[in-house]
């Protein structure tokens, strides 16, 4: 059966339209930039920029053009083969799908690592995308960052483990007080459990300041990392990436970790329910809670 998938891709930190993947695709085949502008029904220029900022956002060249026409480099024909195997895995039935954020991606791989099942695949998304491939039942397991995602669709995922947020701090500061995060001007990651640190800045009364928004928590900390004006809050699963953090808002924003067995399988339910029980001891080992 064809399936229409329109499958949005994450490369260093940064979440790519599918339509470059479209443009990659037409390209290879055309040999023409001009052809593949006229096949995906966009103007040349349109299609010429979309190549020029993905090479600016990757430092990579992508496609070559000669008088023989155009053609792709051999990283750009890697990057599509990637991303095409992670198309088929979405219409194979042999193996589970597992979509959702980094937060609940991570945790469903180191757990089926431990355990050595093999018949998982693991692709990390916007949650917009995400929810649009449960809709269409391309997928077994949807992950959840953050509770509040799952309960305003009013769906009910099975509780995996609990996490927290850590601010990721410059080296040598000191936030002993929440008044010390006063004037502070922060980059919030898309669809997290950041929600909960802002919410508990305001309920404070201090003043903060949302500077920019990102798809993923590496944008996020890269932006941090360059900037020494600039402060993040991060899962404390992935205070790993960094020795800078401070528990500061921990006890507010604890939080649960979730996924929804989007097409009943018993098999997948019997491997949630195990995540959230037997697997606890394992799970703490990755940097969650107990429930």
């Amino acid at each position: 059966m064809a399936i229409n998938k329109k499958l949005n891709f994450e490369l260093n930190g940064i979440m790519y339209d599918y339509k470059l993947f479209d443009t990659l695709k037409s390209i290879k085949q055309n040999k023409s930039q001009r052809k593949s502008a006229k096949e995906l029904g966009i103007s040349h220029t349109v299609l010429n920029r979309r190549i020029l900022n993905a090479e600016k956002d990757l430092s990579e060249k992508l496609v070559i053009v000669s008088n023989k026409g155009s053609f792709l480099t051999d990283y750009a024909l890697n990057l599509l083969e990637e991303y095409e195997s992670y198309e088929q895995r979405l219409v194979d039935d042999d193996v589970w799908v597992m979509t959702g954020g980094f937060i609940s991606c991570e945790f469903i791989r180191e757990l089926a690592m431990a355990y050595q099942l093999e018949n998982i695949k693991i692709l990390q998304t916007d949650l917009d995308m995400a929810i649009d491939l449960a809709n269409k039942g391309l997928i077994d397991i949807l992950g959840f960052d953050d509770p509040v995602q799952a309960y305003i669709r009013n769906l009910e995922p099975v509780a995996l483990g609990r996490d927290k947020l850590m601010l990721l701090t410059h080296g040598d500061e000191n936030f002993d007080k929440l008044s010390d995060l006063n004037g502070l001007k922060f980059v919030e990651v898309e669809g997290s459990a950041q929600r909960l640190a802002w919410t508990t800045l305001a309920n404070y009364d201090l003043d903060f300041d949302i500077v920019d928004t990102v798809s993923s928590f590496h944008e996020a900390i890269r932006m941090v990392e360059q900037d020494p004006l600039l402060y993040t809050f991060i899962n404390n699963s992935l205070s790993y990436t960094s020795l800078n953090t401070n528990n500061i808002l921990a006890e507010d924003t604890r939080h649960i970790i979730s996924a929804l067995n989007v097409k009943n399988s018993v098999e997948v339910e019997s491997f949630l329910n195990f995540a959230s029980h037997n697997a606890q001891n394992v799970t703490c080992n990755f940097g969650f809670e107990h429930l």
